[in-house]
């Protein structure tokens, strides 16, 4: 899991100096921006669900109970995963468009 952490923050100050270099020197297109915004949108969601996941297991019974705090963290984490900031399969078509071309990524 810290392994995964730590990718996935190195991948968001990467997105954050890369945004940085757009605005300051033009370095960077707003498209190639786009692309590591949504693989950090895409994967930081999802390793956090995997995180509550392990937790909610060491908790065992408690761990899904309203009870326990963990309940609630991995509702707000869903909305991540399924709703807010786009959902998981519209940042795939995003990453997928901006790495492969737009040709690519017309259905036919």
């Amino acid at each position: 899991m810290v392994a995964h952490h730590e990718a996935i923050k190195a991948l968001i100050y990467k997105t954050a100096w890369m945004l940085d270099e757009k605005y300051k020197n033009g370095r960077f297109s707003a498209l190639e921006v786009t692309k590591y915004l949504s693989m950090v949108k895409y994967l930081a969601p999802h390793h956090a669900l995997d995180v509550f996941r392990r937790v909610m297991y060491w908790h065992g019974a408690y761990g899904y109970t309203q009870e326990c705090p963990l309940e609630m963290g991995l509702r707000g984490v869903m909305s991540y995963c399924i709703g807010a900031e786009g959902a998981a399969n519209i940042q795939k078509i995003v990453i997928g468009r901006e790495t492969l071309g737009r040709d690519w990524t017309r259905t036919r």
